[in-house]
């Protein structure tokens, strides 16, 4: 089967090192944790407490994690593009990896919860932004994507957000 990898072009490689390859043991030691963050049973304790306390929002929120979740999906399984290390040599890794690189869930996810945050309340929606961009750096920081992965990640959380409140 043939496929086209397009992740692999001059900018993406660049500033993939210049992100991986600027060490710091304390960055070493936040994000080999941090990275856990961006992963889906945060939306656990999210949930239930919007169920609790904001009800109203609850299909909002529904809605938006549903859409980013199937975009980030199909794309996945759609492009099947290899992760860093498996095209670049010296990848700095922090975590295990497994399927496709393209798009990053995990910033697809953190993106979409800071777009809904920045909607339902904007102070706490300005910690979810923050919250959003260390989860998109440490995606590259920890080798499991190049830039255009958390940028594509980026825009279909904020994208899916979008969709879901004109839908709701």
């Amino acid at each position: 089967m043939f496929r086209v990898v397009f992740e692999n072009f001059y900018l993406n490689r660049e500033l993939f090192y210049l992100i991986n390859h600027n060490r710091h043991p304390l960055l070493d030691a936040f994000f080999s944790k941090f990275y856990l963050l961006g992963k889906g049973w945060v939306l656990i304790p999210i949930f239930i407490g919007l169920f609790i306390f904001q009800k109203a929002s609850l299909k909002v929120f529904l809605y938006t994690m549903g859409i980013s979740t199937v975009l980030v999906e199909v794309l996945k399984k759609l492009t099947k593009q290899p992760r860093p290390a498996t095209l670049l040599e010296d990848v700095y890794l922090l975590e295990p990896l497994h399927l496709s690189s393209f798009p990053s869930g995990d910033s697809a996810m953190a993106f979409a919860l800071a777009s809904f945050f920045l909607w339902l309340n904007p102070k706490l929606g300005f910690v979810f932004l923050v919250y959003a961009l260390l989860i998109a750096y440490g995606r590259v920081y920890v080798g499991a994507h190049f830039p255009l992965d958390v940028f594509a990640g980026a825009l279909i959380g904020i994208f899916s957000f979008l969709i879901a409140l004109r839908l709701a």
